[in-house]
């Protein structure tokens, strides 16, 4: 083997000695510090039961309140219920969830009464919508036009001696009447979708002036014929008339004048008409 090698081999196996021993130091140190026995591990102890924290079931706007509190009571959690509007009335269980408030351990909803729309914001009115002015219209546009703002639409005819009878346009057979009266004001608020009568007239047909009118007024139990025309009562002697015929001098006439004289007298001119018995005062 050549010499170079031979000193190259030797510097490694020293250096690898001086590696074993190092580590020798460092682990004979490290002895120095440790005990014979490790210190014991104190054990844990259980001081409280840990309960796991409740969640909702989920958003309950647009369900009935009653349905709503059933819910989230079920998963722990504390709740309330308040008005959605500026009434503040007590809710009841079929009131309608609007708006909900969750916080760490309560739900708070805010409801409002059965068909009432929520409010833009809680605590504010109630938007509800408005009777709309319907008159004019025929009966299927009117019922089209109220849509679900009023319960239940019912028509009548505006004549009393006239038939119609019928609700939300179901027949069909007054599609086309007109509408002439409404029994809610256009512009009054429609709160909780009341029932509005309409009294129309068939198509074609002027409405009256007025409900509860007959379009003939001889059909109305208090109808009162009116008196017939007076007649002219003949003139019960036209022959007592001043005449030319037969006449002399532009006075006399066929019949005899009654002078009275003194027992009454005649107007300048002379009487030409007949006085009763007694003279013309």
């Amino acid at each position: 083997m050549p010499a170079d090698m031979r000193r190259g081999g030797k510097w490694l196996g020293g250096l690898a000695i001086l590696a074993v021993v190092l580590v020798l130091l460092l682990l004979s140190r490290s002895c120095d510090d440790c005990g014979d026995t490790a210190a014991p591990t104190p054990e844990a102890t259980v001081t409280s039961t840990v309960t796991a924290t409740p969640t909702p079931v989920g958003s309950q706007v647009g369900v009935s309140l009653d349905l709503a509190l059933t819910r989230v009571k079920q998963t722990g959690w504390r709740t309330g219920a308040h008005d959605a509007s500026e009434q503040d009335d007590k809710p009841d269980g079929d009131w309608t969830v609007c708006f909900e408030e969750v916080t760490l351990s309560k739900v708070e909803f805010a409801a409002v009464s059965p068909g009432a729309p929520c409010p833009k914001k809680d605590g504010k009115p109630i938007p509800w919508p408005r009777m709309p002015d319907v008159r004019g219209l025929t009966y299927d546009d009117a019922v089209t036009t109220l849509g679900t703002d009023a319960g239940s639409v019912f028509l009548e005819a505006a004549y009393q001696d006239e038939d119609a009878d019928d609700e939300n346009n179901l027949s069909g057979d007054y599609t086309d009447w007109t509408v002439c009266f409404q029994s809610v004001e256009s512009g009054r608020k429609l709160k909780h979708a009341p029932q509005v009568t309409l009294h129309a007239v068939e198509a074609g047909e002027s409405c009256p002036r007025a409900k509860g009118l007959y379009k003939d007024p001889t059909n109305d139990p208090d109808y009162v014929a009116p008196d017939p025309d007076p007649v002219d009562e003949p003139d019960p002697d036209p022959g007592l008339g001043s005449s030319d015929e037969g006449s002399d001098d532009g006075g006399g006439s066929d019949r005899e004048d009654y002078y009275p004289g003194d027992k009454g007298g005649c107007p300048p001119g002379g009487c030409y008409n007949p006085c009763p018995p007694g003279g013309c005062r």
